[in-house]
């Protein structure tokens, strides 16, 4: 888009000589069927393809546009940072991210994403809607108050099943009682309100079968008590 770089990247590209770039106009990408191609396009107009690239390990497909404008600033910066191109390979195909759409090997999948705006509850919407097949999806919802709660269960509606709203703690976190009064004006009948995230996700364990997945999301502190309760770490 045309839409203007924050003024901290400006001050750093003028201050490193580097070019700055713009998706889509200067550099992008084209997914491809089993791999993704990305471009960039030099000051004279000529264009530089590397394609055969794998997809980065981190799952969903605005994980290409990230990937390319990663690219693209190590281009811009290869005189002062160069990296070899198996570098590159490796970084993409290693790279972790914990808790945005991160998913867990089993049965049931279990999703993890601190997504806790619209923006970001529609692009987790799109990611859950590429996953294989579920039958349900029970959604462990926890966020804080200043939030754009409505906002974000308009985006996810359509992928969940069963909403388990529960408490965070922190004077900032909107109660279970609150975000279930929320659903309920949304037209959605909450599966039960939870003290805590880690009770949310206990009951969604109990209750979801082998075909279906539990996702929890709505802020980083539901995430961070789901791996604390999974055994994880962040």
């Amino acid at each position: 888009g045309d839409a203007q770089p924050p003024q901290s990247l400006v001050a750093y590209a003028q201050a490193t000589g580097a070019r700055l770039q713009l998706m889509g106009r200067d550099f992008g990408y084209q997914r491809q069927e089993q791999q993704w191609l990305y471009w960039l396009r030099a000051g004279n107009g000529d264009v530089t393809r590397r394609g055969g690239l794998a997809f980065p390990a981190l799952r969903g497909e605005r994980q290409l546009a990230n990937a390319a404008c990663a690219l693209a600033a190590l281009d811009a910066l290869h005189q002062r940072l160069p990296v070899a191109m198996q570098d590159l390979r490796r970084g993409l195909g290693e790279v972790e991210l914990a808790g945005r759409f991160q998913v867990l090997p089993g049965r049931p999948a279990v999703v993890l994403d601190v997504a806790h705006n619209p923006q970001a509850a529609r692009t987790l919407a799109a990611n859950l809607g590429e996953m294989a097949f579920h039958r349900n999806t029970w959604a462990v919802f926890g966020m804080l108050a200043d939030k754009d709660v409505d906002g974000v269960i308009g985006s996810l509606r359509e992928r969940v099943t069963h909403w388990l709203p529960c408490s965070l703690e922190g004077v900032r976190a909107a109660g279970a009682a609150a975000l279930a009064e929320r659903l309920r004006a949304a037209g959605i009948e909450p599966a039960g309100r939870f003290d805590s995230a880690r009770e949310a996700l206990v009951y969604a364990q109990e209750n979801a079968g082998e075909d279906d997945r539990i996702l929890a999301f709505g802020s980083f502190l539901t995430v961070a008590a789901a791996l604390q309760l999974l055994g994880r770490s962040a």
